[in-house]
């Protein structure tokens, strides 16, 4: 019996406009009379999660920042942050890039220092509580996230980060063009293994959802694991099975379709 479901965001929930199901109230309400979890879990900050989801926050589990902030019942549960050293090292090198992009993020706010007309629009999507700042060495608090951006996607820029990084924290893309840098033991996967202790649920008892490497692991903790039809050949290889694509909400089609409802 499935007991906790979680679902990535973008890419996976919401449709290419960022719209979800317009059966989604439908499709919780049954699982909250059931007792079955529903955990959103995204790179996306807890602020813009919870902006979505306003009319259901109180019984939603929230993982954020790519597993980095863990919400549960009202309450932070995980906060897992880059340490000083890492941190300025990858600030050091973004400093070197000239044509990128990045945001410092923690747990309450994103800092952002480019406010050109795409940065905007990218803020008020998934950026609810953001500050810009000239650099982002003067911010007085140590990241649970540091996103890069990429126009050209992923290149020798990203690679040079993977391999300087990768042994001493959590690196990986999040959608085309976006490079996210998080501490060694961060990820969504390790995030959903918390919940489940806590709850008491078994992998065999949890479905996910996804469509990005940053979903990787996740999917990995979770027996009914769905890669969407628009997910990358790497995710769709280690789930078990296909969902239809999110521009056809195929996350709420799963749902219908499994627990039987009308």
């Amino acid at each position: 019996m499935v007991k906790l479901i979680a679902v990535d965001m973008d890419g996976t929930f919401f449709d290419d406009e960022k719209r979800k199901s317009p059966e989604f109230g439908k499709v919780f309400n049954v699982l909250k009379n059931r007792g079955i979890h529903f955990c959103a879990a995204s790179g996306r900050q807890m602020a813009s999660l919870k902006k979505e989801f306003a009319e259901y926050s109180d019984d939603i589990i929230f993982v954020s920042e790519n597993g980095t902030v863990v919400e549960l019942d009202g309450k932070i549960i995980l906060e897992e942050k880059l340490d000083e050293d890492i941190t300025s090292r990858i600030l050091g090198k973004f400093n070197k890039m000239s044509d990128k992009k990045a945001v410092y993020c923690t747990k309450d706010y994103s800092y952002i220092n480019d406010m050109d007309d795409a940065s905007k629009k990218n803020a008020e999507i998934f950026l609810p509580k953001h500050k810009v700042v000239k650099r982002f060495e003067d911010i007085d608090r140590l990241p649970v996230k540091i996103s890069i951006y990429s126009e050209k996607g992923f290149d020798r820029d990203f690679q040079s980060i993977f391999d300087e990084f990768s042994d001493v924290a959590t690196v990986c893309t999040s959608a085309h063009g976006w490079l996210d840098i998080m501490s060694k033991n961060s990820s969504k996967g390790n995030a959903i293994k918390k919940l489940q202790g806590i709850l008491d649920i078994t992998s065999k008892e949890t479905m996910a959802f996804g469509d990005q490497m940053n979903d990787f692991d996740m999917l990995n903790d979770a027996y009914y694991s769905y890669a969407m039809e628009n997910a990358v050949d790497e995710i769709k290889k280690i789930s078990r099975f296909i969902a239809p694509s999110n521009n056809e909400y195929g996350v709420i089609k799963v749902l219908k379709e499994f627990f039987n409802i009308k």
